[in-house]
């Protein structure tokens, strides 16, 4: 039988003892965890660092730091 739980990190540590005080028991045979998380291509990496930068480069505009130029972007 497979059993798919999302844990949260803070409480992962407690739920992987539960884990072994059951096979302990012989209650489960045994449990694999898994990581599914995707870990991000380095130019994906490269855009959400980018899109971390916006919220600098809009402040940075605004106290005057850099030059205006005639591009316009819409999203």
């Amino acid at each position: 039988m497979q059993l798919s739980i999302d844990i949260d990190q803070n409480k992962s540590s407690l739920f992987l003892d539960f884990l072994n005080l059951l096979k302990k028991d012989r209650m489960i045979n045994n449990y694999t965890v898994i990581d599914t998380k995707k870990t991000l291509s380095e130019y994906e990496q490269e855009v959400l660092d980018d899109i971390g930068h916006i919220a600098e480069a809009i402040k940075s505009a605004d106290e005057g730091h850099g030059h205006k130029t005639a591009r316009t972007v819409t999203l």
